[in-house]
């Protein structure tokens, strides 16, 4: 059974308690436990229970899923530039340390970066266990913002293959401005 890092499911649920009454109505029973129990931000939980969480998350939303779903990827970011994997993201982002946090947060998929241009990369998820076009929304908005984090600007990313969708694998180009003088990530 996949897993992922309690730190990946805390914002969801703390969501999801704030509107627990509803949350409860639409969680399966063996979800429940996750609005009472305390998230261990280093403990590992099943990859599938993240899911069903987030699709419940994007029903109490009541707005675009998309938009929710790239905001999702971004607070992550902000919660671990902020937080224990801070340290990361400090040498600059990008790639390298995309593939880093995606080990340490997904116990299933290796995900690689590979430089096409000074401007541009592509990133491929191999082997992740629950491909789901929310983690695959969530996943690219983060690597977005982790590039912009690193200080580039006008990030745009470009969807190649899904696993969720039948491909053999998930991946990204990413293309961006550097400002005058910025160093290459």
């Amino acid at each position: 059974m996949a897993k992922a890092k309690g730190t990946i499911l805390l914002g969801v649920v703390k969501f999801l308690r704030k509107n627990r009454e509803r949350a409860l109505r639409l969680l399966a029973p063996e979800l429940h436990h996750y609005l009472e129990e305390r998230i261990f931000l280093s403990a590992w939980y099943p990859e599938e229970d993240l899911i069903a969480l987030i699709r419940a998350r994007l029903r109490l939303s009541g707005g675009s899923e998309d938009q929710e779903l790239e905001a999702m990827g971004r607070m992550v970011v902000q919660a671990h530039a902020e937080g224990v994997y801070s340290h990361l993201l400090e040498r600059g982002g990008g790639g390298a340390a995309t593939e880093a946090l995606w080990s340490s947060q997904h116990d299933s998929g290796i995900l690689v970066s590979t430089r096409e241009s000074r401007a541009s990369i592509r990133l491929e998820l191999t082997g992740y266990a629950h491909p789901s076009r929310e983690m695959c929304r969530i996943v690219q908005a983060y690597v977005g913002e982790t590039l912009r984090l690193s200080g580039v600007t006008d990030v745009v990313a470009e969807e190649l293959s899904c696993a969720a969708r039948g491909d053999a694998l998930c991946s990204w180009r990413y293309r961006w401005t550097r400002p005058e003088g910025a160093a290459d990530i």
